[in-house]
């Protein structure tokens, strides 16, 4: 992360650069952007180290969530800044815009957009690898700043081809809009960390990894399913009904066989199960549960 925020700070000085040097709105923009990725990061690595902290009394099963905060922190910090951006173009559009130099700004967007791309792209990898949303985050919003540079280079581009200076606050108002859906995006998936939602291919593996360790282990059924993910750390609550002539030793060597095949189908993860016995003829747990759905 402390290389994200380094680069950061690097794309940010050749954005204002090219900003001073050409006067495009555009570019503004794109810098814009930049000032809110750098705040972003920051808070990013601070969250990095938070979430490393072991679980103590007072935050029992960690401090992963502030990887959420930090996800939600980050969108909204993008969304004002589209807000800002779109005020800027809608205002140059109405007072003529003062776009100059283009070529140079063209060369120092291209440079910094194919810097920023390899960074993008190289986060996204490594934050997915250690199953970390904040390393994710930051990296989708390295690309968003990447399409946003994008847009800002097909801005000069046709002011340069056209000679059409109208162009360039027309492609800071885009990029404006781009860097709104980024925004909402990223708020969208902090919010659902926050409210412990599974994502739906994680929902399946899951259910799937439960069913094959079910045909392998001697338990009847499992029932009452919960789960919580939160980064690379997943905790899984469950009932589980055996034979009610098995003996304490049974049921929990029965028990912990379970669990140690569940924890073998998800080495990517730190698992915590806890889980409660039930002897099968307890007639009021009762029901069809031979493919039990997470609730």
């Amino acid at each position: 992360m402390a290389t994200s925020l380094a680069i950061s700070l690097v794309m940010l000085v050749g954005k204002i650069t090219a900003y001073w040097l050409t006067g495009s709105a555009a570019i503004l923009a794109d810098a814009a952007e930049s000032i809110v990725h750098v705040a972003a990061t920051a808070f990013a690595a601070f969250s990095l180290w938070y979430a490393s902290r072991p679980a103590d009394a007072n935050h029992p099963f960690g401090h992963g969530r502030i990887s959420f905060f930090s996800a939600g922190f980050e969108g909204a910090l993008i969304l004002t800044a589209s807000l800002a951006v779109i005020s800027s173009g809608v205002y140059d559009l109405k007072t003529g815009p003062q776009v100059k130099d283009v070529e140079i700004g063209l060369a120092i967007s291209s440079v910094l957009a194919v810097i920023n791309l390899a960074l993008g792209v190289t986060l996204v990898i490594v934050g997915k690898r250690h199953n970390s949303l904040v390393v994710v985050s930051n990296g989708h919003h390295v690309l968003s700043d990447v399409y946003t540079t994008a847009a800002a280079i097909v801005g000069l581009l046709l002011v340069a081809l056209t000679g059409q200076k109208m162009a360039d606050p027309i492609a800071a108002i885009l990029i404006g809009f781009l860097i709104m859906y980024s925004g909402l995006k990223m708020m969208r998936r902090a919010f659902a960390g926050l409210m412990d939602e599974l994502d739906k291919g994680f929902h399946k593996r899951l259910n799937d990894a439960i069913s094959d360790c079910l045909e392998q282990c001697d338990i009847h059924d499992l029932h009452d399913m919960r789960a919580r993910q939160v980064d690379n750390q997943l905790w899984l609550q469950f009932h589980v009904r055996i034979d009610g002539s098995a003996s304490v030793d049974q049921a929990h060597d029965a028990i912990t066989a379970f669990e140690e095949s569940l924890k073998q189908q998800f080495q990517d993860f730190e698992v915590h199960i806890n889980s409660h016995i039930e002897p099968l003829d307890r007639s009021r747990h009762e029901r069809d549960t031979q493919n039990p759905d997470i609730t």
